[in-house]
């Protein structure tokens, strides 16, 4: 049986840096499973997911991290299949729909470039996912950090999302993210031409640092459908310049849970990139009793030190970790068995 343990440490960083400024109750709108079964070189693909805590996702596992990391907070969230190279497509995102639609939790369509529209749209009709979730890796045809947004998501699927009034959850490639002068191009286009489509942009616009973000914050249209997601950021100058320059009801609360944050290190600043940082990596100098903290904590301090910082009232607090993503995904949230 898996189990899952804080250590002292963990204990202290949640109650005296993120308890006080979360609400009891929480809207987590970027998170995974993941069934080892559909993911047939997930030991080579994705190292994280080796530890036996970190693979296998269904939702009870799911339920039980958001039951361990934030126990004085009722959490629910929006849903994704774990998108690797190899990924059984049909089958994960088949496996995701059974376990969150009975739930009333909203889900994601992990998509392919190729993907056969006539399918995707009855796949749509018939699973009712809330978000289309394209990813880098499914790039064809060029190197995937040289991708635009519509090698990751031709317009074909993105007219369905907006037909059908879908979010797509995009993890953008490059290596400034949204701060990258042809992404917010066409992410400016796109979220004008498809109105009824929700551009939920992943990690604050794969922004894990800070001049990234300040120069998408510079650019980026203020539009009803551009949102952001906090997911796996570690980095408080991120959150300073989103939450100073971005409106604040289109930002949302996610964690990136489980494989990609549920392990003990960080996402840490190199120069001009960022790097994931384990607890293994770490040589400690003269010895310590101390060790890493999960990387979802890393980025939840990090956002309620801004949040503090920047004295941001606890209704617009409430907006970020439940409203806007209760809003967002609300006609998604009512029971409904396959």
């Amino acid at each position: 049986m898996r189990t899952i343990t804080l250590t002292d440490d963990d204990r202290s960083i949640y109650h005296t840096e993120i308890a006080p400024w979360l609400p009891t109750r929480l809207f987590d709108a970027h998170t995974h499973l993941l069934f080892n079964d559909c993911h047939p070189r997930l030991a080579e693909t994705m190292p994280l997911a080796n530890d036996p805590l970190l693979d296998n996702v269904d939702l009870p596992w799911l339920r039980a991290w958001w039951k361990a990391l934030l126990p004085d907070s009722e959490v629910r969230g929006m849903v994704m299949g774990f998108p690797t190279v190899d990924v059984m497509m049909p089958e994960e995102n088949r496996l995701v729909a059974g376990q969150c639609r009975p739930e009333a939790l909203p889900f994601a369509w992990l998509v392919k470039p190729s993907d056969d529209l006539s399918q995707l749209e009855a796949d749509i009709q018939e699973f009712k996912p809330a978000v289309l979730k394209p990813y880098m890796c499914f790039v064809e045809g060029k190197p995937m950090n040289d991708a635009n947004v519509t090698d990751l998501i031709p317009e074909g699927q993105l007219a369905l999302a907006d037909k059908y009034g879908l979010a797509v959850m995009l993890h953008v490639a490059k290596p400034q993210g949204m701060g990258d002068a042809d992404n917010l191009a066409d992410i400016n286009r796109l979220a004008a031409q498809y109105p009824q489509c929700q551009f939920i942009l992943a990690h604050c616009g794969r922004c894990f640092i800070t001049p990234n973000a300040e120069r998408m914050v510079e650019t980026l249209h203020r539009a009803d459908n551009i949102w952001m997601d906090t997911s796996a950021v570690c980095d408080a100058g991120v959150f300073l310049t989103v939450l100073k320059h971005y409106d604040r009801k289109k930002i949302l609360f996610g964690t990136d849970l489980v494989t990609a944050v549920a392990f003990r290190g960080n996402y840490v600043r190199m120069g001009l990139s960022w790097h994931v940082c384990t607890d293994e990596m770490v040589s400690r100098q003269g010895g310590t009793a101390h060790r890493s903290t999960f990387a979802a904590y890393e980025g939840l301090a990090a956002l309620c030190f801004a949040l503090r910082f920047l004295e941001v009232p606890e209704e617009e607090r409430n907006d970020i970790f439940y409203r806007n993503g209760e809003g967002l995904f609300q006609r998604f949230l009512e029971p409904n068995t396959p």
